[in-house]
């Protein structure tokens, strides 16, 4: 596949709001999810395609100064999972995550223009306890620092219409085991506006503490 078809990928998905298709009303409004694994409470958007996209913030949380756990959950056949932070793609940043035997792995991007969007360093994920794959789905528990802030955007922590995007593919990336892997076109995508406020938990920082150490003592 040419450079030009990859960079569609993610220009098609977030770059032109006119032409993104539409998500029923039903899976516009987020909801609260409180995983019984974790006992930590996120706020759940799920997209028609069954890809639940959780987030979890501290209850004290002010404007583009937090730290955000994150939770995706796909079912086996997607290949790979994207996020837009702020739901657009030029000068917002972007995650990709994907399967790689039992683990996940999750590649931060962003793209200056509406071009094929390239490896970046303004975001860091820590992948989490919890990440891996079942016979029916693949889950990634991540802890996002950089993300509720980047130019002159900062995500408000109290708001209830955050915009965000998604798209997936059941295409896996060329080479799985590298995050800095290219992936192929989307097969589709859409947009919301995500209740985050919801997502405010009390025990933000001993969960990912927890989180942490288990991931380490695997």
């Amino acid at each position: 596949m040419r450079l030009s078809q990859l960079a569609a990928s993610f220009v098609a998905v977030v770059g032109n709001t006119a032409s993104a298709k539409p998500i029923q009303p039903r899976d516009s409004v987020s909801a609260k999810y409180c995983d019984a694994s974790t006992a930590i409470c996120y706020s759940e958007f799920i997209s028609p395609e069954k890809i639940a996209y959780r987030f979890a913030i501290p209850d004290n949380a002010t404007a583009g100064t937090f730290d955000i756990l994150l939770q995706i959950v796909a079912p086996k056949t997607v290949g790979w999972a994207g996020l837009a932070w702020g739901g657009v793609m030029v000068n917002n940043p972007l995650l990709v995550a994907w399967p790689y035997q039992s683990t996940i792995i999750v590649s931060s991007r962003k793209a200056s223009s509406r071009t094929y969007p390239q490896v970046s360093n303004d975001v860091s994920y820590k992948v989490l306890a919890g990440s891996g794959t079942n016979a029916t789905h693949w889950t990634l528990n991540a802890l996002a620092k950089g993300a509720s802030a980047w130019g002159t955007t900062k995500l408000d922590p109290t708001s209830n219409a955050v915009p965000f995007a998604y798209a997936q593919s059941a295409s896996p990336p060329t080479n799985p085991a590298d995050s800095a892997s290219r992936f192929s076109m989307h097969q589709s995508k859409g947009r919301w506006s995500h209740d985050l406020a919801s997502g405010r938990v009390t025990n933000f920082a001993s969960a990912v503490e927890q989180l942490s150490k288990t991931e380490e003592a695997k």
